[in-house]
Parts: structure tokens; C-alpha cells; sequence
């Protein structure tokens, strides 16, 4: 096993941080307790194209190690197994929580690697500085970054070189009960609803229309936590440069946290309780936010009136919100055999086909050019082409922001204070602020804040 030396200089300090695990997990499914077992499977394959290295990888034989949490999608794993049969893939199930923990510990005692590790988007920071990871765009791997979006390229890239190929498409828009649309702002037309609200600013006007005509009965949004949401994945730059604290970044997200609190345009509900998920079924709340594996997972099961919904850009645009990778670590064993999986279901057409045929966009770009294959229609959606809305317009608007594993405390503080401004509306940015400050110095000294 071939381990850089920062990742033994680093080990100290991931395990002292607090796993991250929220259900973000559930856009890649649930977790599994320790095993293996070796997944074959032979359904039809779909159509479609070579690899981007320019192997065929046909005189490749031999088994290759996955860790995951979550069964290969059976149609993908099927086409695969056609196209080479000679692969193999032994499955170790690690629990989307544990999978950083595993790493740590298997570096530590000095333990075999697996070929390929499926990266939960909430740990992908702290895998990335682990620096285990092989760059998939040198030899023997050469992937070709063209193929992907280029909010792929920055977000999977360190130090220059791109180290996990994304599996699972996260783009978020916001969605909308069409009724409540359509009686408090007039239209239930997605194009016109984001016309109206190009900026939050404008969003937040009108929705003090809306709780003033509803008598407090309807409001925007939820809670604070779906605020943060869209503006946090929208914000202008990075929280670190390195271990230094962006300061006007963060303050800039904090203002508008509060500006939305204060307004009284959204409600108090805690994101991921049962109350929150119950509020899909209910018409209190005109807007939500809507990554891809939205509709599927919180607003199918919670809505039991279909076709209620509709799906627009939020307003600033689109952001990333969830999905999950897959990387190599560095000195694999058998890591040509694992790069022609993630090759094959990522970065090809006949894979990006036979992706889609089991519930799953994969982010090859070439694909989404075809109309046929980006349509996709949601039963609580109604007649709306949410493909369209997601692959088209949604992802036209689709920028992200870098992030280290520095984030991943300031994740933890922010849940704090994002709590503390729903019940206390005397804390405001300044408090906040100081808060956030205080938190970071004590979680982690190495940061630096201004």
C-alpha cells in the first residue's frame, strides 16, 4: 500500500474531528454493516460507447474491491458484466458515516486499501486532505475532464488534479405547491415564478405579501435550515482560504440568515425531523428545496396528493446539494479494474443509459445534449419534464465553491447558531458572528479568524 506522507501527517487530525453524517446519505441510499460479497448480474445492456482512456480493457481480468454503503445499481452492474466479463467486483459494505473512520483506521494499522471507495458528498472534504486518493487524469487512468460539467471539474479537483469521478447528479432547483402558487403569487408557471424572484432580496418582499394575505397561515419556506441551504451552496466564495477564515464570506450568509428571520417569512421547523418531512403533505409552505433525489426520497413519500408540485430555478441559480464520488487510492492493487467500472457507468453514454434505467443521472456531459434523455417525469410533478428543468435550465445556472476539511467544523457550528437564530430573535449577526468565532477557535486552533 503506497501512502503519501501528508496522509500520515494528517491522520492525527481527521480522527480528532466529529464525523459528519447527515441524510444527505439519502441521495446515494441506505447504509450496511461490515462484508463482502461479489456482485454478477446479466439483464440486457444498454447501448452506448467506449471509455475515454482508449483501452477496451477486454484482456483485463480479475476482482477488484468496492467500498460502499449502498448496492451497485442493478442495470448499470448488468451492462458492466456484458462488456467485461472477465471483471469482477467484490463489495464490502461500510456505512456512508464510517467510511472516513475506516480509511483512518486501516492507514493506521497499516492495512490494505480497497480499489475504489465510494465518497459520501458530507466526507468528501476530509478524504480529499487525506491525500490518498489517486489523480484520475494522469496515466494509467487519463479521464477526460471535458466529459464532465465544469462545476464537476472544480469540485473534484485538488491541487490541480481531478481524484474522484461524481456518480450520482445533485443538482437542486426549488420546488413549488402549485396551488399555493397560484393563489398567493398569482401563477403556478415556472418560468414566470423564477422571473419574479431573480434575486432573494425580491423573494423575501414578496413573501411578506404572502403571509400578510394568508394571516400568517402560509409562508416561503420551512425553516432557517432550508434558508441555508440554497445560500450556503450559493455563496460567493470559499468559507477558507487554507486555515484562514473568510470572514466577509461568512457574514455575508449570516445577514441574510437573519434578514430572512426577521422578515417572518419562513417558518421554524428543524430540517430532517418528522415535522419537517410531514410539512410536504401539508399547504403551509409554498416553497422547498429540491436537490435531484428530492422528489424520490422526502417528497413522494410525504405528499400523498399528487400532482401537487412544481420544480423552477432558485432564485441565484442552481448549486450542488448532496451526491456522492468514487476515488482510487494511491498504490491499488487492482485499480485498472476499478477504473473501468467508474470508467463505464460514469463516463460513458452506454453507461450514462443504463444508469438512468436504475433511478440515476450520472454526469456525462454528452449525454444531457439529447432531449430523449434528459426528459424525466415525477408523479408528484404532474406533466412538467423535471429532467428538462434540472439537466437544462437548473444546470445552466449550476456553480459551486471549493471547499476543505475546515468546512466540516464550520458545518457543525452553523447547525448551532442556525438553531439559536430561530428561537432567539435578539441574536443577530453580530452575535452570531462572534459565536461561529469562538466555536472554531476552540474545535480547532490551527484556524485562523479575523
Amino acid at each position: 500500500m503506497m501512502i503519501g506522507r501528508k496522509a500520515i501527517q494528517r491522520i492525527a487530525l481527521a480522527v480528532s474531528l466529529t464525523l459528519l453524517l447527515g441524510l444527505l446519505s439519502a441521495c446515494g441510499g441506505g447504509g450496511g454493516g461490515a462484508g463482502g460479497a461479489s456482485q454478477d448480474a446479466g439483464t440486457e445492456p444498454a447501448a452506448g460507447s467506449e471509455g475515454t482512456s482508449g483501452s477496451s480493457g477486454k484482456d483485463l481480468k480479475g476482482e477488484f474491491v468496492l467500498w460502499t454503503w449502498e448496492p451497485e445499481h442493478p442495470t448499470a452492474l448488468a451492462a458492466f458484466n456484458e462488456k467485461y466479463p472477465d471483471i469482477k467486483m467484490k463489495v464490502v459494505n461500510v456505512s456512508a458515516g464510517d467510511v472516513t473512520k475506516k480509511l483512518q483506521t486501516t492507514i493506521a494499522s497499516g492495512g490494505e486499501l480497497p480499489d475504489v471507495i465510494r465518497i459520501e458528498a458530507g466526507q468528501k472534504a476530509k478524504i480529499f486532505d487525506m491525500d490518498i486518493l489517486q489523480p484520475l487524469d494522469e496515466p494509467p487512468y487519463v479521464a477526460d475532464s471535458s466529459l464532465l460539467f465544469d462545476y464537476d471539474v472544480n469540485a473534484f479537483t485538488v491541487d490541480g488534479k481531478l481524484v474522484a469521478i461524481p456518480d450520482d447528479m445533485s443538482l437542486s432547483g426549488m420546488a413549488f405547491i402549485k396551488p399555493l402558487a397560484k393563489e398567493y403569487l398569482g401563477t403556478d408557471n415556472p418560468e414566470e415564478l423564477e422571473a419574479m424572484f431573480p434575486d432573494w432580496e425580491s423573494f423575501i418582499e414578496k413573501g411578506k405579501e404572502v403571509v400578510a394575505k394568508s394571516g400568517g397561515k402560509v409562508k416561503m419556506l420551512p425553516g432557517l435550515g432550508d434558508v441555508h441551504s440554497f445560500i450556503k451552496n450559493q455563496r460567493p466564495g470559499p468559507y477558507f482560504d487554507g486555515d484562514k477564515l473568510n470572514t466577509d464570506v461568512l457574514k455575508s450568509v449570516i445577514t441574510d440568515l437573519v434578514n430572512f428571520r426577521d422578515s417572518g417569512v419562513v417558518d421554524k421547523l428543524d430540517q430532517w425531523t418528522p415535522a419537517w418531512n410531514a410539512a410536504f403533505g401539508s399547504e403551509k409552505y409554498i416553497f422547498a428545496v429540491c436537490p435531484i433525489w428530492m422528489p424520490q426520497y422526502v417528497i413522494g413519500p410525504n405528499d400523498k396528493n399528487p400532482p401537487r408540485w412544481g420544480l423552477m430555478v432558485a432564485p441565484e441559480g442552481g448549486f450542488i446539494f448532496g451526491g456522492s464520488s468514487h476515488g482510487i487510492p494511491k498504490g491499488a492493487k487492482n485499480g485498472e479494474l476499478a477504473w473501468k467500472w467508474i470508467e463505464f457507468t460514469s463516463m460513458t453514454q452506454e453507461g450514462a443509459e443504463a444508469q438512468k434505467k436504475d433511478g440515476v443521472f450520472t454526469h456525462y456531459k454528452p449525454a444531457y445534449d439529447d432531449s430523449a434523455f434528459t426528459q424525466w417525469h415525477w408523479e408528484n410533478f404532474g406533466e412538467q419534464d423535471i429532467g428538462e428543468k434540472y439537466f437544462v435550465d437548473i444546470s445552466a445556472s449550476t456553480k459551486t465553491v471549493t471547499e476543505n476539511v475546515n468546512d466540516l467544523l464550520l458545518n457543525e457550528v452553523m447547525s448551532i447558531v442556525i438553531q439559536t437564530l430561530a428561537k432567539d430573535e435578539s441574536f443577530g449577526v453580530d452575535e452570531a458572528m462572534d459565536r461561529v468565532k469562538q466555536e472554531l477557535k476552540a474545535k480547532a486552533p490551527n484556524i485562523t479568524v479575523e
